[in-house]
């Protein structure tokens, strides 16, 4: 007898593991259909060139920026991403690295949203293809969010993986965990989004303890990620500054068909009138198709597989409800929790949870088609067949209204652009160095002519070799900058008063050596450029100005001037500023100062200062207390740098955050690592056990 149960076991398990294998041919099925649309998106940024979006520009000299050491506000985010990306573009190159990005959304998703639809070809694919190919991702990839899309598509497979645990009963679940913290580690909005789906998935439905217990061990354990984010509160170190007002800049864009319409059609990126950001175009039958295959799909997953169903159909609603943003029937509750939960701030663009509805709506899409194609067959009713036929036109239309918007390189309205030839002699003129190069105009966003107008982020920092100061005051309406840094805040005062009569002097002690023009929009406004006593022209040409500064301001300048952007203004004009720094409060020594230099850079975070005369040492480095030289007084400066009141002695400034920081960050590498293998581990234990000559549980793989 129990050799009989025994064979019966045995045929049970071998006619399981063919259901198994499938499903994981299937996923490599979609995970290939995606990578051909990827190529298809991808294929004319393959050319020479370089890709520039609005917030994705490369360039043939792109580095990692201050931001890995906590001396950038703007890029203390996504460290993990940050490192693996400039690790490929060592490897390929800048140029191939913006496009190969971009293309690695395409099978992650695809693959992700066939392991969470489950079911046949009928559904996998479609519901992949959808992912792929929808309004959503045409206007990120506009607007270049890459992370933001690569963050998205990681949560395809953590939701399969969520599912799977639940579905097996696991009070622990390593997977769904890795997902997720890869999710987080490059973009920190996946920790909105991801903990949203995971909570569902618990809740959703009849929830166990299981399922809560193991839930918040998965995002416990996947927000060891961000112990690099510790450091940064523990240090005061600057974050860029978010408040109220971002709300209504970063409002969900209503267009032409009104909010709610925007919204369902997984639309309303906020810059959706701008020059860079055209709405996706989805005409009338392919927005009802859309919308009507994705409810009919959520329906029927709710009833055929609601372990999936339900938890996709809640994600979907909450999507789009907090998708709609401050303008929608969640306003108030939306800035309710902007005050209220921390780190609620990352989520300033509301709209950016429609990617929950865009999964949701792909899992519903694939369940349509699955149901349209099932309804095709010669034993179902007439009339079941009848209404197949008349939708699956419309569904192909559908693919192929969205398909157009996207392939080829957004419908072929983005092309790789070439720095025109004037930016490559500025780049061997000035050569490289630790000085820096002051980039004019003086915006974080603007059009060029090698970008066919559009406008993009400044890309002067990926182009040139020297340091760039470029603006970084986004300009919306209200909000003209969320920056914290106090030299962009007095550079932003200079420029506006057309540079004083001598803007070497003043930009000195930033450590500009050179001052580039774009000539592409607002030559003229910088007219006041060539007037300057202390800028020599090096290079003019239609396409760009270079001006050399003339003057030193950094270094031992030993003499202090009590004063004000004002003041400083005032003494240029009248040829009385020297190299002395500029305090509020305090002055000592004969001014104007003469003197300068006896510095040099030995590390990213580390600053040497030779032998000299005592007094007043500046460091052209943004101004935090958390510069150090031993017991010397540190003290910030009108132009927001860093001034230390020394002796006549050799020192080292320091700065002390970026020990703690490099902990963290390895503390974040090593614990995204551990779950990776861990997850690995625990995907391959599962296999073998589903083995036909193993033991234990069988059935689908779903989320691995």
């Amino acid at each position: 007898m129990t050799e009989d149960r025994r064979s019966r076991a045995g045929r049970r398990r071998r006619r399981a593991y063919p259901a198994v294998a499938g499903s994981r041919v299937l996923t490599a099925e979609s995970v290939l259909l995606g990578l051909i649309a990827g190529l298809l998106v991808v294929a004319p940024w393959t050319r020479p060139g370089y890709l520039l979006l609005l917030d994705w520009v490369s360039g043939p000299h792109q580095a990692l920026t201050p931001g890995l050491y906590g001396l950038d506000p703007a890029a203390l985010d996504a460290l993990p991403y940050r490192l693996a990306t400039h690790g490929i573009r060592r490897l390929v190159g800048s140029g191939a690295t913006s496009w190969l990005m971009i293309l690695a959304y395409f099978p992650i998703v695809a693959g992700g949203v066939s392991m969470l639809a489950g079911g046949s070809r009928w559904r996998r694919h479609p519901a992949a293809l959808f992912a792929c190919l929808n309004p959503f991702v045409v206007e990120r990839i506009q607007a270049g969010h890459v992370p933001f899309l690569l963050a998205v598509a990681l949560l395809a497979p953590m939701a399969a993986s969520a599912v799977h645990a639940r579905r097996e009963g696991r009070w622990i679940a390593v997977r769904p965990a890795g997902w997720y913290a890869l999710a987080i580690s490059v973009g920190a909005h996946a920790a909105w989004l991801g903990a949203t789906v995971l909570v569902a998935v618990a809740l959703l439905p009849r929830p166990r303890w299981r399922d809560a217990v193991r839930t918040v061990t998965v995002i416990l354990s996947a927000g060891c990620v961000y112990a690099y984010a510790a450091v940064v509160v523990a240090n005061a170190i600057l974050t860029v500054r978010v408040g109220d007002q971002d709300l209504d800049v970063y409002s969900t864009y209503p267009g032409s068909a009104g909010l709610a319409t925007a919204v369902i059609t997984l639309r309303g990126f906020w810059r959706g009138a701008s020059d860079s950001s055209p709405e996706a175009a989805l005409s009338l039958a392919p927005g009802i198709v859309l919308v009507v295959a994705a409810v009919l799909g959520l329906g029927r997953m709710c009833r055929r597989d609601p372990l999936t169903g339900v938890p996709l159909a809640a994600v979907t609603v909450v999507g789009m409800l907090l998708g709609a943003g401050v303008d929608g029937p969640l306003g108030t509750v939306y800035r309710i929790a902007f005050e209220v939960l921390p780190l609620f701030e990352a989520m300033r663009e509301q709209q950016k949870w429609v990617a929950l509805a865009m999964l949701g709506y792909a899992v519903g899409i694939g369940a349509t088609v699955e149901a349209v194609m099932t309804s095709l067959r010669p034993s179902r009713s007439l009339a079941l067949q009848a209404v197949a036929i008349t939708s699956a036109p419309a569904l192909i239309g559908m693919y192929i209204s969205l398909g157009a918007s996207l392939v080829w390189g957004l419908g072929g309205s983005v092309r790789v652009s070439h720095y025109p030839a004037a930016w490559y002699a500025a780049d061997r003129a000035m050569g490289a160095g630790d000085e820096s190069v002051l980039f004019l105009p003086w915006h974080q966003y603007q059009p060029f002519a090698f970008t066919a107008t559009r406008s993009v982020a400044t890309p002067a920092g990926a182009f040139f070799r020297r340091p760039v100061l470029s603006s970084d005051a986004t300009e919306l309406g209200k909000v003209r900058s969320n920056s914290n840094s106090r030299r962009m805040a007095y550079l932003d005062q200079l420029i506006a008063k057309g540079g004083g009569g001598q803007f070497g002097q003043l930009i000195a002690p930033l450590g500009v050596r050179y001052v580039a023009l774009a000539r592409d929009q607002e030559s003229d406004v910088y007219a006041w450029l060539g007037r300057q006593r202390d800028l020599t022209p090096v290079l003019r040409t239609p396409e760009l100005d270079l001006y050399r500064v003339t003057v030193d301001g950094t270094g031992r300048v030993v003499s202090a001037r009590a004063g004000d952007v004002e003041a400083a203004l005032r003494w240029s004009a009248e040829g009385r500023l020297g190299t002395e720094t500029l305090l509020s409060g305090a002055g000592d020594g004969p001014v104007p100062s003469t003197s300068s230099g006896g510095i040099s850079r030995v590390g990213a975070t580390q600053w040497q200062v030779a032998e000299g005369k005592a007094g007043w040492v500046v460091l052209p480095e943004e101004w935090s207390a958390k510069w150090t030289a031993g017991d010397q007084v540190t003290r910030p400066t009108v132009a927001g740098t860093v001034a230390v009141r020394a002796g006549s002695g050799a020192f080292t400034v320091r700065y002390t955050p970026w020990k703690w920081l490099r902990l963290g960050l390895g503390v974040s590498l090593v614990a995204l690592a551990a779950l990776l293998v861990t997850g690995v581990i625990e995907h391959r234990r599962e296999w073998l056990r589903r083995r036909p000559d193993g033991s234990g549980r069988t059935g689908d793989d779903g989320g691995s």
